[in-house]
């Protein structure tokens, strides 16, 4: 065989083996992102606050390809840890008793799905006071973790009011003492039972903090407007998702997109620094 019919099968040997190795990337590349596709199941144990952080979060999810997202709600106006324990006794003691919905007992809900995390969280006006956490946290926990044994508790990290808040003046209290207050009582909870936190609240803090001239509260200065909601739901996303808000499509119709990018960089950058203190 001579030189040049040599190097025509060389070429062409090399030619076949870049083709196939370009395939199986390729190939490879596409099981990588089916494997990512994920739909994640929630129930939230709360009030209108988780309400507020479930508003966009599951346009939020699908913007992004390949996540879906399951909300199932056991949310009462106003709320507490207290209450939702008190419940679960009247539920007991009371078959025709269905406080969610008019439908269900928790113990219902629990049992309807299996979940991937189940929140909990303590009414704002008492999010700051430790001592209002306790016995009634342990009896949810202890509660869910019987009923829903493979679901992973969060902490949901509510958020301080804003700092012009007519409840706030009541109270003779700064926004800072607010939001001081409540980080280390859901801190606490959370190293005393090994329980994760969704950061929303440090998130609202650290917006202000960077754009004293966003508001993410209504009216009434406690509850969430849109731009409180979007933050939350980007925060609650990247959390139970383990990815990065910065990709992201979704933000409501209303919304400037440069207001959209900013609340998207404060939740991811919240929830790193969450991590590196992990």
């Amino acid at each position: 065989m001579n030189l040049s019919i040599r190097r025509f099968f060389l070429s062409l040997f090399v030619s076949a083996g870049c083709l196939f190795n370009l395939t199986t990337a390729y190939a490879g590349e596409t099981a990588n992102n089916k494997s990512e596709d994920r739909t994640v199941k929630i129930l939230t144990v709360g009030n209108s606050f988780a309400d507020n952080a479930c508003t966009y979060l599951q346009q939020i999810t699908e913007s992004v390809p390949g996540f879906s997202i399951e909300i199932t709600k056991a949310n009462l106006g106003g709320c507490s840890l207290e209450r939702h324990a008190s419940l679960i006794e009247k539920c007991n003691k009371n078959n025709g008793s269905k406080p969610y919905s008019y439908t269900y007992c928790l113990e219902d809900l629990l049992k309807k799905n299996t979940y991937d995390f189940v929140t909990i969280q303590q009414v704002s006006s008492l999010s700051f006071k430790l001592e209002s956490f306790e016995p009634y946290t342990d009896v949810l926990i202890q509660f869910i973790r019987k009923h829903a044994p493979p679901s992973e508790i969060m902490i949901h990290q509510t958020w301080a009011y804003g700092a012009d808040s007519p409840r706030l003046k009541e109270w003779n209290m700064l926004r800072e003492e607010m939001h001081n207050g409540l980080v280390n009582s859901y801190q606490m909870l959370a190293e005393r039972y090994g329980l994760d936190i969704l950061p929303t609240g440090n998130a609202f803090y650290q917006a202000t903090r960077e754009r004293e001239s966003i508001d993410l509260w209504t009216q009434d200065r406690y509850h969430a407007n849109m731009n409180g909601c979007y933050l939350a739901g980007c925060v609650w996303f990247g959390k139970m998702f383990g990815v990065s808000p910065q990709k992201i499509e979704f933000f409501p119709e209303g919304m400037m997109p440069k207001t959209a990018r900013f609340l998207r960089r404060i939740a991811t950058k919240e929830l790193r620094a969450t991590k590196k203190q992990d």
